[in-house]
């Protein structure tokens, strides 16, 4: 995997949407910074009203394709230096999920989404040096919404529609109104989002049909093959200048049984980015 990451030392992890105080706390007095945030909490329920219109693509699923040769989540996360582990945690306020995975150096890179916000950490040659570089995308205090998702495919038949789980005809059936605004996702991503549930997908989308500038995903998975059943780990992050949202969950698969006869349990976050 070339270099261990133990050979540099932790990195400053510079804030995305505003930077720390002294003693960690932020400038801006709490009154204020209260303020901001119902400011900023309006203008988010204002352009969900605006969307409300529209509902999000669902996505055909794309399999889970797992090479044996690449490092675990687990493994990735135990390359890096314990005090890096615990700065991203504290930097995030706590773990609700976490990820990680090597790069395409191979070297380690790692995610964890908390209270605070998203932070990522990762290396990049600096001065000829290999460092460890982070970031943290700051979220509104008491702007995360959060929802559990627990579906089973049990007596599920595979959809006759075009699309898988239904798709678009079958939200167009549940909401004759609405107008269905596929997200520009690339192909890898949208497949990996396309194995969630459709209520799952619909959840992880829709803060960005009227912000979906500069959007990014990111995803990891990972299998367990059981006596019984096969066991998926997914974690699915969207995020653009306003919001970011994470999906995080297991599919459960008894052996023998098509994938829409899987059962998922699935928790999801809903934020809005802080702004400077």
């Amino acid at each position: 995997m070339g270099e261990s990451p133990r050979d540099a030392g932790p990195a400053e992890i510079p804030e995305r949407g505003g930077e720390p105080g002294p003693g960690g706390r932020d400038r801006v007095p709490s009154p204020l910074r209260e303020e901001h945030a119902a400011m900023e909490l309006r203008r988010a329920e204002q352009a969900h009203t605006e969307s409300a219109g529209m509902v999000p693509g669902i996505h055909r699923p794309g399999g889970f394709e797992v090479d044996a040769s690449v490092p675990s989540r687990q493994q990735c996360w135990d390359m890096l230096e314990p005090g890096l582990r615990e700065k991203l945690a504290h930097k995030a306020g706590g773990v609700w999920e976490w990820w990680a995975r090597p790069d395409h150096e191979g070297h380690p890179q790692a995610f964890v989404f908390g209270p605070r916000g998203l932070c990522q950490v990762g290396r990049v040659v600096r001065d000829g040096r290999t460092v460890f570089q982070g970031e943290r995308l700051r979220v509104e205090p008491g702007s995360v919404r959060r929802r559990s998702f627990a579906v089973t495919g049990a007596g599920r038949r595979p959809s006759t529609a075009t699309e898988p789980w239904g798709g678009a005809a079958a939200t167009r059936a549940a909401q004759p109104s609405a107008a269905v605004r596929p997200l520009d996702l690339a192909p890898a991503a949208a497949g990996v989002l396309g194995n969630f549930p459709p209520e799952v997908q619909e959840f992880v989308q829709r803060p960005f049909l009227s912000d979906d500038h500069g959007l990014v995903a990111d995803w990891y998975y990972e299998e367990t093959l059981e006596l019984t059943h096969r066991k998926v780990f997914v974690v699915f992050c969207l995020s653009a200048e306003r919001h970011v949202t994470v999906a995080a969950g297991t599919r459960t698969l008894p052996r023998g049984r098509p994938p829409h006869q899987a059962r998922w349990d699935v928790e999801c976050y809903e934020a809005l980015i802080r702004r400077a």
